[in-house]
């Protein structure tokens, strides 16, 4: 099980540590190390890190650590965001990572649940997401939660035009299946 809890600007440099490694780990195959480190360097620099982090209405990051207090994985949510394609409002899951040693713990199980809790409190009715379309294994276990694909849409790297599919899942349909998350909030 795991501890799940609001970051804070507190958190700033844990969260941009936890955030480059994962990235590293899980999409290291997609950029070059230039390109990679670019990414990196916009996505998770301290600014863009630190507005995010101050901006509770717009934003949420959870932080999710281990039984020894170790944290392993992260994630962004952004309230009251417009899908892509039908441009439905509704909650942006931006970023779910889970360090390579934390995999297939059923951590991104309960944090998804968390965050469906989270929405569902809010009034929010539909999580969407976009996943790399070559992610084969993540898009199975988003469709096992229950989100369907709804499109895709263009992403590339500087080493390749890769695209996203587009996911959503209507909140209501997951009341029974998570009513009772794992995870706490500390």
């Amino acid at each position: 099980m795991i501890n799940i809890r609001e970051a804070t600007i507190a958190d700033l440099d844990v969260l941009r540590d936890v955030g480059c490694e994962t990235y590293r780990e899980h999409f290291s195959a997609i950029w070059s190390p230039t390109g990679m480190q670019s990414f990196l360097n916009q996505d998770f620099s301290p600014s863009t890190l630190g507005k995010s982090l101050e901006s509770p209405d717009s934003h949420l990051w959870l932080m999710a650590s281990n039984e020894s207090g170790r944290v392993v994985g992260f994630s962004k949510v952004n309230w009251s965001t417009p899908a892509p394609l039908t441009g439905e409002v509704g909650v942006e899951l931006q970023k779910i990572y889970f360090l390579k040693s934390a995999a297939g713990l059923g951590y991104g199980k309960q944090l998804l649940h968390f965050i469906c809790n989270r929405a569902m409190q809010r009034g929010e009715h539909l999580l969407w997401l976009d996943v790399l379309k070559s992610n084969s294994n993540a898009r199975r276990f988003y469709e096992a939660f229950g989100f369907q694909e709804i499109g895709e849409i263009p992403f590339k790297t500087d080493l390749a035009e890769i695209g996203m599919v587009v996911m959503a899942c209507e909140l209501s349909r997951l009341v029974g299946s998570i009513s009772s998350p794992s995870g706490g909030l500390s």
